[in-house]
This record gives structure tokens, sequence and C-alpha cells, in this order.
């Protein structure tokens, strides 16, 4: 059994979390300098990045199985099952990809803090330039005194 496809595929997808996590690091500069359009641009790159990635883990499914019966298999599964140079380059694969899904998913966390503290700042400043309810609210209704009257009629 030949493991070259799935090799294939597991570059591209390496390839592109590689490209994730660049985009993933311009995005925390661009949080940084709190520059909109900048992010809007980002974030429809990552869309692209999202969806061909989603693609590619679909053909590695269909692979596993149309070549294991097992569309769900790991790719420890595949290491065990190769031989060989190819044993090699699927571990290889593996420890990229692993090390590149984790180095996105800490950019992203970060990106995420960012936002947070961003969207905690925005909430102060409202906060503090709002007026409150109970600046403006009327707490007592007028009356006058019953013990005197409101004009006086000899003056």
């Amino acid at each position: 059994m030949t493991f070259a496809e799935l090799i294939h595929l597991l570059r591209a997808h390496v390839e592109l979390h590689g490209s994730l996590l660049a985009l993933a690091r311009r995005k925390t500069e661009v949080l940084k300098k709190n520059d909109i359009e900048a992010l809007s641009a980002l974030l429809a790159d990552e869309q692209k990045h999202i969806l061909a990635i989603r693609q590619l883990e679909e053909r590695r499914q269909r692979w596993l199985k149309e070549t294991l019966g097992d569309e769900a298999a790991t790719i420890s599964r595949c290491v065990e099952m190769a031989t060989g140079k190819e044993r090699e380059e699927l571990e290889e694969c593996q420890a990229r990809l692993q090390t590149a899904v984790a180095a996105v998913a800490e950019a992203n966390e970060l990106n995420r803090q960012l936002i947070e503290q961003s969207l905690q700042f925005v909430t102060a400043m409202l906060e503090t330039f709002a007026p409150t309810p109970s600046t403006y609210s009327r707490t007592q209704q007028y009356a006058p005194s019953p013990e005197r009257p409101l004009f006086e009629s000899k003056a």
C-alpha cells in the first residue's frame, strides 16, 4: 500500500497552516494598531484559508475511506501501516502539522486576548462618558410644603 497521496495532502495541510499562522501574526499587529480595514481584509483571507483546509480535510477523509475503508483513521495508524521512506515522511508530516496547529492556536489565543482587552477598554470608556440612569432620573417628585403658601399675598 502506498501513502504518497496522503503525504501530499498532509504537506498541503502544513503549508496552509503555516500561511494561516502568518495571517494570525499579521492580525496581531493589526489589532495592536487598531486598523479595522486591514483587520477586515485579513479576516476575509483567513476565511479562504479555512475553506481550503476544509476541502483538504474532505479529500484526506475520502482517501482514507477509499484506501483503508475507514475515514476516521489517524495519521498515527497510517504511520504504523507504512514502511520505509513513506513511514519517515508520514512521521515528519505528522510532527510538522502538530507544530503548525499548535502555533496557530497560540497566535489565535493571543488575538482573542487582545480583542477582549479592547472590548473591556471600549466598555470602560462608554461607562465613563455615558450618563448613569440615576443622574437624570427623578427620585422624588417636587411637592410644596403645606406649611407656607407658594405666593405671599402681602408682598
